[in-house]
């Protein structure tokens, strides 16, 4: 990371929400722990996969929140705990419909229990526990009714279009018909706006912002910088070190994701080559020795290089909306580095 402005951002949000996060499900805890030992353990369970995340989406929540001029900041800081929440029960859900091992270097929840139906049965109850909690936080936070109201709409708008994506993620494409647009469709509804787009909206909703045109250019910048996150986020996922990004590399093609390196692929690769793409994508006994070649075959084919610079497009085009977005110098700053950062990230 060459900007460590980024890296700042975040640990100042983490340290500042850390505590509000234990505060939290401290009261959470003594709720289920009267309920029963298996509500309380399942959010135990929950609870440790939640507080471990980059928190990107809150931190860009309290960005949106200082372009509009907020002044609340201990109340922000409390509300964007709803979209740490929000993305812990996406991932969770996510789990179970790729079957994945691990989540940020831990077993995933459905893989914390046996037999493997109770595991997805308790997987489906976080993640729905962690959307009505996120939903209580926010709609208990300390702003303007009006505000929390229109905040709850977004809310309800962006996780539907989520859901949508997650339905065009999970039903396999026919080999002969995939396509960019096709790839780039489930970027955007399944990660991209909620990532950048959903956060930056809200934060500068409560905020107080009600400038169309400002409103409309910080979608734009954060449909960029979503573009950049799930692109690195691809990238990362065949050529990352499993330390840092927490899940093993060549997950996504053992779990037969049909991504832009490989859409690349089929499209300019000979006959071995596809065929050899095919043969390990989505092919639960793919090692080491498969991910390697596929590594290789990547870069030797220009796949690598063509989503890179995909990726650095979107960031550039991110970049030209941040002048009108805001004249505040040190928030120009801090926009146009964390765009950058999402495709210089190593987790």
């Amino acid at each position: 990371m060459k900007d460590n402005l980024v890296l700042s951002y975040l640990e100042n949000y983490s340290k500042k929400t850390i505590p509000l996060f234990n505060y939290f499900f401290n009261a959470k805890k003594n709720e289920a722990r009267k309920i029963g030992a298996n509500p309380y353990d399942l959010l135990k369970q929950f609870i440790k996969t939640a507080i471990l995340g980059k928190k990107i989406r809150g931190a860009l929540m309290v960005l949106g929140f200082e372009i509009a001029g907020g002044k609340k900041l201990e109340a922000i800081y409390d509300a964007s705990l709803f979209i740490e929440l929000m993305h812990s029960g996406l991932l969770i859900h996510d789990d179970v419909m790729d079957n994945t091992d691990l989540r940020r270097g831990h077993p995933s929840l459905h893989k914390q229990y046996s037999p493997e139906h109770l595991g997805k049965s308790m997987a489906i109850n976080a993640g729905d526990l962690a959307f009505y909690l996120s939903w209580e936080k926010l709609m208990n936070s300390n702003f303007p009714t009006e505000r929390l109201i229109l905040a709850g709409k977004i809310y309800s708008e962006f996780l539907t279009r989520v859901i949508y994506g997650q339905i065009l993620d999970i039903v396999p494409d026919n080999n002969k018909t995939i396509s960019k647009t096709n790839i780039l469709s489930k970027l955007r509804y399944k990660t991209a706006e909620y990532t950048g787009v959903f956060p930056l909206l809200v934060g500068a909703i409560l905020g107080g912002m009600k400038d169309e045109k400002k409103l409309r250019l910080l979608k734009e910048y954060g449909l960029a910088l979503g573009w950049a996150f799930q692109i690195q986020d691809d990238v990362l996922g065949l050529y990352g070190d499993k330390e840092k990004t927490g899940k093993p590399v060549g997950s996504d093609l053992k779990e037969g994701k049909k991504t832009l390196f490989v859409y690349y692929l089929l499209k300019h690769g000979n006959a071995k080559q596809k065929s050899f793409i095919l043969s390990i994508l989505g092919n639960k006994n793919v090692n080491s020795q498969d991910v390697n070649k596929a590594q290789k075959l990547f870069k030797e084919i220009g796949a690598y290089d063509y989503v890179i610079k995909l990726g650095w497009d979107y960031v550039k085009n991110g970049k030209k909306a941040v002048p009108a977005i805001t004249s505040d110098k040190k928030l120009q700053k801090i926009l146009t580095s964390f765009i950058v950062f999402m495709m210089e990230r190593t987790r």
